[in-house]
């Protein structure tokens, strides 16, 4: 059986997307989000993780693509397709870049959401053909996301959840309850990062995250 997360924000899509799996034999959806911080919080509940997530890029609170990064990071054998109604190079490019496994267009996506679960479950990368980019900018895109991987600056794991958090609208009690600790502890955080990257307050971590690739901005309400 392989499991299925879905997160997108529009309800009839959701529904869509859920009733497309009910009917499909192997396949169960485990959980359901509305955003980016719902998705979260209902993967950090579950009991098993799911093999697939299927991921609005457009979403209020945290988007696709921060939440993309946050997932890479805490749960990287989760596989993700980033999901979007803009046939636009930069959405295909942010959601590659965040870590995603796939990308496919919403218009017709049944069609193609079986190839695309099939092929990064086995380990390849998936890119809907209507939007496939050519092999010269799909390279400089995966060279670019190896770099972010590797330029880590000195930080934990727990210390770059922070990062991406931080660039959301989340206030920091938000922050701490989505990463189980307390107020105090993300201030820490805080304290701990200003000191590696030389950074005095929020916004000035927000802005150098964006510039080097550590989080992205999040649409959210």
């Amino acid at each position: 059986m392989i499991t299925i997360a879905l997160a997108e924000d529009h309800q009839p899509t959701l529904k869509r997307f859920a009733d497309y799996f009910k009917y499909m034999e192997g396949f169960e959806v485990v959980a359901e989000a509305v955003n980016g911080h719902d998705l979260i919080l209902k993967i950090n509940a579950l009991q098993q993780l799911p093999d697939i997530v299927l991921i609005d890029i457009n979403m209020p609170v945290i988007d696709g693509v921060a939440v993309t990064y946050y997932l890479k990071i805490h749960y990287p054998s989760v596989k993700l397709i980033g999901l979007s109604n803009l046939s636009d190079e930069d959405s295909l490019k942010s959601i590659l870049l965040s870590g995603a496994d796939g990308f496919v267009m919403k218009a017709l996506a049944e069609n193609v959401l079986y190839e695309a679960i099939t092929t990064v479950l086995n380990n390849k990368m998936f890119i809907d053909k209507r939007m496939e980019p050519d092999e010269q900018q799909l390279y400089f895109i995966l060279n670019k996301r190896k770099e972010r991987i590797e330029n880590d600056f000195g930080l934990t794991e727990r210390e770059r959840t922070f990062i991406i958090l931080n660039a959301t609208a989340l206030s920091y009690e938000q922050i701490a309850a989505t990463m189980f600790v307390e107020s105090k502890t993300i201030q820490t955080y805080f304290d701990r990062i200003s000191k590696k990257l030389s950074i005095r307050n929020r916004q000035a971590l927000t802005i150098f995250s964006l510039q080097n690739g550590l989080a992205a901005i999040a649409n959210y309400n």
